[in-house]
């Protein structure tokens, strides 16, 4: 049977948070793809048992499309044979609506392209795929709430909607104490009601924050 690379290495960095690649190959064939959506949709599921309120559904083509996002992303950081023209052919736009159902199916994968970017800054703050791994975490900034992108960049409408996803978001912004998104009208008191009298242990710095009017 035929090795299936691109599912061993998302299987690696959900489980191991490690990448391991085997050769510069950047073309996914179909089968290979569907095994990838496979093994999403059960951590998916798995996941969503732990989320607060009822998940949204599985979003197989916002899966796919993020697991071969970073795949590409690792396989650029490591074998670098292509040209600055071509770099933006090789990461598409995901084409689909971006639903509360597409935002955390993608960040299945996604939450980990912020250490991919930190990685490649760490070799060349230059790097010309940078500015485009930049633009994808502010369109998917649930997936970047540890990557600090500029919040007057983004947009909360979808995330409003959804009271699974907002409270999950909120929850990010706690877990990586994002003082400029804490500051954010929407989740200032969401982050309040969810630390309660906890916050001197869970986040001390929480009560010097003052609300931000630009972000209302």
């Amino acid at each position: 049977m035929k090795k299936n690379y691109f599912l061993q290495m998302i299987q690696d960095v959900r489980q191991r948070e490690t990448v391991t690649l085997h050769a510069n190959i950047l073309k996914i064939d179909d089968a290979s793809a569907e095994q990838v959506i496979d093994f999403l949709n059960q951590e998916y599921t798995q996941e969503t048992l732990e989320y607060s309120g009822d998940a949204p559904p599985f979003d197989r083509e916002a899966a796919i499309w993020a697991a071969k996002t970073i795949y590409v992303v690792a396989q650029l950081i490591l074998y670098r044979e292509h040209k600055e023209a071509v770099l933006a052919s090789l990461l598409p736009d995901f084409k689909q609506d971006i639903t509360p159902a597409a935002i955390l199916s993608a960040d299945l994968c996604l939450r980990f392209l912020p250490e991919m970017i930190k990685q490649l800054k760490a070799f060349d703050t230059e790097d010309a795929i940078i500015p485009l791994l930049d633009d994808i975490m502010v369109v998917w900034h649930y997936s970047g709430v540890d990557h600090s992108p500029d919040i007057s960049l983004l947009n909360f409408n979808t995330i409003q909607r959804d009271r699974c996803l907002l409270q999950m978001y909120t929850e990010r912004i706690i877990q990586y104490k994002n003082i400029q998104l804490a500051k954010h009208t929407l989740f200032y008191p969401l982050i309040a009601a969810q630390l309660g009298g906890l916050s001197d242990e869970l986040w001390s710095d929480f009560k010097k924050i003052t609300v931000s009017d630009e972000h209302s």
